[in-house]
């Protein structure tokens, strides 16, 4: 059922969710001369979209079920400030979840997710040149590539699997030696021995304002933008009504869900059954670092990472399952400034300020991408779990395609809801 940009009375289409991926759908689908309305209970880019570490991770084509992370789970439900931890009062709610993500980790799982990520992150600066490009905002995307850091010396043997598997996927990668570090990023401390190079990935200064400049070009260009709750969909027999917390309902010809960590709800209103959990992610934003990098940092050792921004240095990484609804640690915002400060000695935290999010996480590490396959007038987006920022721009030209009756670039049906149907 292709779009109908003729349609007036009910809207066209209806997107439910505006952050990165909402607003990057909306904006490709009105270039493409649709009618577009973007509902959404907070302000554009208010959710996960706010906080994110700004990096366009071209390189992560390793889903996070493998067998390394499944053998160290024991270990995360120890370690409440670890990289990846798993709060004990929610390991009952979410142990569906991790038994299904032990499938996605058997070798032959994890290959076919490293195929179907790479088929997106290695499309993703080019469909970023273009969006950013039509709507004037090239200067929020900076092309100065990634490091990732090592402090051991024994790290570059244990990493050289993962090396040699991204570089099969075609990730580029040069290995560095600490000194030709140290030359990129002179603030780097002389613990750090060597590294790795990724030239193919970009960072934003603002991931925020990012989408809200999106946003305001949308709804400048006759967008439209609804601040209300969804609380329920129905589907009628010419359109889907979506009925709003003010007690009124707005209906549409096609709706898009894609409401990141709380699409599961709507999903299960049409009957779909999906696996989605979150991954509670904390950043500390330093606004006077007293110290510069000019790209993202990763450290191997501490599985964090640090991004230049306008506001300031972003320590972002860790990952938590604990749900929607427990009060932040923000302990795990806190750790972060201690590993930073053994990668840069000179760094400050004065005057910084925490933040926790959370990313919308399925087992297999690929997205929900598609239309619905029992309501033809609903397709998904969500679940792009730390990947959002990173895949907006691609996400938004494969699913406009699809929604006009076009073969998208890249086959879709891996990415569909029935997988876990």
């Amino acid at each position: 059922m292709p779009l109908d940009s003729n349609s007036t009375d009910p809207r066209e289409l209806v997107i439910i969710g505006a952050g990165i991926i909402g607003v990057a759908l909306a904006e490709q689908l009105q270039h493409r001369g649709h009618q577009v309305t973007l509902v959404d209970r907070d302000s554009p880019g208010r959710g996960c979209s706010y906080g994110n570490a700004g990096h366009f991770a071209t390189d992560v084509v390793l889903p996070l079920a493998n067998m390394k992370t499944i053998l160290s789970v024991p270990k995360l439900l120890l370690d409440p400030l670890g990289p990846l931890s798993i709060r004990w009062g929610y390991f009952p709610k979410v142990l569906p979840w991790l038994l299904r993500f032990a499938v996605a980790a058997a070798p032959a799982n994890v290959e076919k997710s490293c195929q179907h990520l790479r088929a997106l992150n290695g499309r993703s600066i080019e469909s970023y040149d273009r969006l950013l490009g039509r709507t004037g905002l090239t200067d929020l995307m900076t092309k100065r590539g990634a490091l990732t850091v090592y402090e051991r010396p024994d790290s570059v043997g244990r990493n050289r699997a993962t090396v040699d598997l991204l570089r099969e996927y075609g990730v580029e990668i040069e290995s560095l030696s600490g000194d030709e570090v140290r030359a990129l990023e002179p603030a780097l401390g002389k613990g750090v021995v060597g590294g790795l190079f990724f030239p193919r990935t970009a960072h934003t200064a603002n991931p925020y304002r990012l989408v809200t400049a999106l946003a305001d070009r949308f709804q400048n260009s006759g967008g439209e933008i609804l601040q209300e709750e969804v609380v329920g969909l129905q589907q009628t027999a010419d359109a889907m009504d979506v009925r709003l917390s003010s007690g009124r309902s707005i209906r549409s010809r096609r709706l898009v869900i894609a409401t990141g960590a709380w699409s599961k709800v709507f999903a299960e209103q049409l009957g779909y059954k999906v696996p989605l959990d979150t991954e509670r992610g904390y950043y500390l934003m330093l606004p006077q670092p007293g110290t510069n990098i000019s790209r993202p940092l990763v450290s191997f050792e501490r599985s964090f990472v640090m991004t230049p921004m306008e506001e300031g240095l972003r320590l972002a990484g860790t990952v938590e399952l604990g749900g929607l609804d427990a009060e932040p640690n923000f302990a795990r915002a806190d750790i972060l400034f201690d590993h930073a400060q053994s990668l840069l000695p000179d760094i400050s935290n004065t005057g910084a300020h925490r933040w926790m999010g959370f990313r919308p996480s399925l087992p297999d590490s690929l997205p929900v991408l598609g239309i619905a396959p029992h309501h033809p007038r609903v397709a998904f987006a969500f679940g792009h779990q730390h990947l959002g920022l990173t895949q907006a721009a691609i996400t938004a030209e494969l699913l406009a395609d699809e929604l006009e009756g076009k073969a998208p670039e890249i086959d879709l049906s891996p990415f569909s809801i029935k997988r876990f149907q």
